[in-house]
């Protein structure tokens, strides 16, 4: 194996890595964007609640 093979080799490793490491971050944002619109519904729904009891 050619130094260039090698250096492909080792940057398609490095890409995969990558890669998997930013969907890794991804999906923590989505379940983090799903939680504080959670979050927002029951603050809406409780607020409409307590307007409606009192």
């Amino acid at each position: 194996m050619t130094a260039l093979e090698q250096d492909i080799q080792e940057t398609r490793a490095h890409l995969g890595e990558t890669v998997d490491a930013l969907a890794a971050k991804a999906d923590a944002g989505k379940k983090r964007a799903g939680i504080v619109a959670l979050v927002g519904v029951a603050a809406v729904a409780a607020l409409v609640l307590w307007r409606r009891l009192s």
